[in-house]
């Protein structure tokens, strides 16, 4: 007697340890969707299985803290929208989506597939792990040395700043001032050709003038100057004679 209680309790806990599967790990961001997967094969085409969802270890039957749980057609219990089962549920999908999950969602689910008989639920234990989204920290260097070296690359760096802008600076200057002396060649060379011009149109009028054109237009002038004198002289000869005529002719015989 006490032997084949023995023998049955091993047989049962074989039969626990057999129906039960390895907890798998599933890590998800908050805010994000998690999906924990579970399925099974339908006992003939279109016969469904009824199966529920709780939060924790599975128990001995049924789910603990129950999420969801369907019977042989539809899902039938529903804690929150946020749990839906979005696989082929006529297929034997039953996979729950848990919706912008938090971190109060992490821990172990059950997943219970109640197949007819005793003792012959399938369950499935899965962990959810539910973590902050990726962010950059700033780490506090405490190390003197890597703290000069940062700031020594950083000082090169302004400098290799400072350089570049002053080569910019120095390339622009001197642009500009070869521009302004080629501007003060160019200038600088239009007046002294215009100047040299000049001088050679007055070389060319003095050498076409005629050989003795100053000597004869001296002449000429001193030639105007006597007979302007001669004229004087004339006209001064008449007034006098004309004088004497008048006076000739006014006087009465005696």
């Amino acid at each position: 007697m006490f032997s084949g209680l023995t023998f049955n309790c091993v047989l049962l806990l074989l039969q626990l340890l057999l129906a039960r599967s390895l907890e798998d790990a599933y890590t998800v961001e908050v805010g994000k969707d998690a999906s924990l997967p579970c399925s099974y094969s339908l006992p003939s085409p279109r016969t469904l299985v009824p199966v529920c969802w709780g939060k924790g270890s599975c128990p001995w039957s049924q789910c603990g803290s129950e999420l969801l749980r369907t019977d042989e057609k539809n899902v039938i219990y529903l804690k929150s929208s946020r749990y839906e089962l979005k696989g082929e549920f006529y297929k034997g999908d039953v996979s729950l989506t848990i919706a912008n999950v938090t971190l109060a969602d992490g821990g172990t689910y059950c997943c219970r597939i109640q197949f007819p008989g005793l003792m012959n639920d399938k369950k499935l234990e899965l962990k959810l792990d539910v973590i902050e989204p990726e962010t950059q920290t700033l780490v506090t260097v405490h190390d003197d040395n890597l703290i000069k070296m940062f700031t020594w690359a950083d000082e090169i760096k302004d400098s290799r700043e400072t350089i570049r802008t002053a080569v910019h600076l120095g390339v622009g200057i001197s642009a500009g001032l070869a521009l302004a002396l080629i501007l003060g060649v160019l200038i600088l060379k239009w007046y002294s050709y215009k100047k040299k011009k000049l001088q050679n149109l007055s070389l060319i009028t003095l050498a076409n003038l005629p050989p003795g054109g100053l000597a004869n237009a001296g002449a000429g002038r001193i030639h105007s100057e006597e007979n302007i004198y001669t004229i004087e002289e004339n006209v001064y000869e008449m007034e006098n004679s004309n004088e004497y005529y008048c006076y000739v002719s006014s006087q009465q015989p005696s």
